[in-house]
């Protein structure tokens, strides 16, 4: 008996998948739902789960709406794309999807806390903690001693000022 619709390829295209991650991380980013975004471009969340997903692939146009919904440019859509296939070509070791959806999610959501911390020097004490634990794992360094900043009382000083 023969099946009505499209038939099922062999897999996901590779590049609908990487659109469709891109779209995932730009409406997570911005703090809303597929619900709050399907709606706005005038889609179900069923479609943006599909485009999110790579089930669907988006259209030129649909790309370009929801560039704008974003305020972006159409290629960040893309990119890391080419360095993907360059690895993908030559044989070099892919993250588990898995892992590299789960490092996404915890990127964002520090991206989007990042965003609304105001104090300036919380976000350069946060962004020096971030470098220097980076550092630390690509040195090789297994355990990192971070020490807070100074706040030029002394060790003995209560925030009381009695001692």
């Amino acid at each position: 008996m023969k099946k009505r619709g499209r038939e099922k390829k062999e897999g996901l295209n590779e590049v609908d998948v990487f659109v469709g991650q891109r779209l995932r991380e730009l409406r997570m980013l911005a703090g809303l739902s597929q619900s709050d975004v399907a709606a706005a471009l005038g889609l179900t969340f069923q479609q943006l789960q599909k485009y999110e997903r790579g089930f669907n692939r988006v259209s030129a146009s649909r790309l370009f709406k929801l560039a704008q919904f974003f305020r972006v440019p159409v290629s960040v859509f893309f990119d890391g794309l080419d360095e993907r296939a360059r690895d993908a070509a030559s044989g070099a070791p892919q993250a588990d999807e898995n892992e590299t959806t789960l490092r996404s999610r915890e990127a964002l959501m520090l991206a989007r806390y990042f965003q609304n911390i105001r104090d300036p020097q919380v976000r350069g004490a946060i962004r020096e903690l971030a470098e220097r634990c980076a550092d630390a794992v690509d040195s090789g360094v297994p355990d990192l001693a971070v020490q807070p900043p100074a706040t030029g009382r002394g060790a003995g000083d209560h925030q009381g000022g009695q001692a």
